[in-house]
């Protein structure tokens, strides 16, 4: 199917924060009346499974708490920032934020204690990861500047992107960041899939930031995939790392979004990642990439989520099938996302717990081994809805 290119600027900003308010303000499956009905953010219960509604706001991410309360990043509308707690069938407040941009990634570490990363809403320029404890809010990494200082995807490794590839739609030349999803070794250091920045980084509370891996380009005939030439440049299909999960084990899993691509849709083109977790600088690619750094799923659509579950396997979120396009391209049908569960040695499906969703943009398991999933439904004319899962 044929993308217009006079809609790549759009494409282009999905590509590094395809859920951003921005591109929702403006997208045209929108209903006009939705921000109109939900100027406050009342969360309405349907039941104790859900669905629990977030009107007049936009959520990338949820998690568990220690005590089974789900976490959930809120942007509202409006411009306020808030993470909320969904417990025992209420919704309440955590802490209320006051940050330049949108929240991310949330990824509880305990009873009131959290990292989230917040980016996206200021065409890639500042990403900053957060610890918020007992009522308080600090940043302790600013991997934007990380990021303006390194550029890995530039300049390590392959170095595979040219910065003046980034020169178009209203974006200019690289380095850029979107820190999206994180997972935490414990209360003091995280990973975070940069997004724009094509990397896993590792950070810490002291504000100790390297880059753990690389991701490149999906291949084609042996070659990492064209986007479009500017000026005997090639520019690449960007990767896009949306998400990162750590096992019990000791291994860390990456998901990849995979952005545009040249004259049709980015269908079974993204990947998972799987490496070492006490690895570091290590190179992604299917051409000649780092040994302990190796592509575990291949031939998915959209990977917005990953997480290991109580069972041990990995269960990975396709955002639709379709591809992200379908969500702000009108000549593009949502085709439904899905919920998938792997084995994470092997890297077979062992069974498909959901599907037919709209717009699954995350999952996370409450104590008790149930799975909870938020669904952005806002592309529909609908609200993004948190709730649990039949398995």
């Amino acid at each position: 199917m044929k993308i217009l290119k006079s809609k790549r600027h759009k494409l282009r900003w999905l590509t590094l924060l395809f859920l951003s308010i921005a591109i929702i303000l403006g997208c045209e499956k929108e209903s006009e009346s939705l921000i109109q009905e939900s100027s406050d953010l009342s969360a309405k219960k349907m039941e104790s499974t859900g669905p629990y509604e977030f009107p007049g706001s936009i959520v990338f991410d949820i998690s568990t708490t220690p005590d089974g309360s789900i976490m959930v990043g809120v942007n509202e509308f409006s411009g306020n920032r808030s993470i909320k707690l969904i417990k025992n069938g209420e919704i309440s407040t955590m802490i209320g934020l006051d940050t330049e941009t949108d929240i991310q990634g949330v990824e509880s570490i305990g009873a009131g204690n959290a990292f989230f990363t917040t980016a996206g809403t200021d065409l890639a320029q500042n990403g900053e990861l957060y610890r918020a404890s007992k009522g308080k809010v600090r940043m302790v990494a600013d991997l934007a500047k990380f990021e303006r200082e390194n550029d890995p995807d530039a300049f390590e490794g392959p170095k595979w992107k040219n910065q003046d590839c980034e020169n178009y739609g209203g974006f200019s030349a690289g380095p850029q960041n979107n820190p999206y999803k994180l997972s935490a070794f414990d209360g003091e250091t995280v990973l975070v899939a940069d997004a724009a920045g094509n990397t896993v980084l590792q950070a810490t509370t002291e504000g100790e930031i390297d880059w753990k891996a690389i991701l490149t380009p999906p291949v084609e005939n042996g070659e990492y995939m064209v986007l479009f030439n500017q000026d005997g440049l090639d520019c690449y299909v960007q990767p896009v790392p949306t998400s990162v999960a750590i096992s019990e084990d000791g291994y860390v899993y990456v998901g990849e979004l995979t952005g545009e691509i040249d004259g049709g849709l980015p269908i079974g083109l993204s990947r998972v990642w799987k490496f070492p977790a006490d690895a570091n600088n290590l190179v992604c690619s299917e051409i000649e990439g780092s040994n302990e750094c190796n592509v575990l799923i291949e031939g998915l659509t959209s990977v917005i989520d990953v997480e290991i579950g109580p069972d041990g396997l990995l269960y990975v979120v396709e955002f639709d099938s379709n591809s992200w396009i379908s969500s702000v391209a009108e000549t593009v049908p949502a085709g439904g996302g899905s919920i998938s569960a792997y084995d994470p040695d092997t890297g077979e499906m062992v069974m498909e717990i959901a599907s037919d969703l709209v717009y699954p943009s995350a999952i996370t398991f409450d104590k008790k081994g149930n799975l909870w999933v938020l669904e952005n439904k806002l592309f529909v004319g609908g609200i993004a809805e948190v709730r649990m899962l039949e398995m």
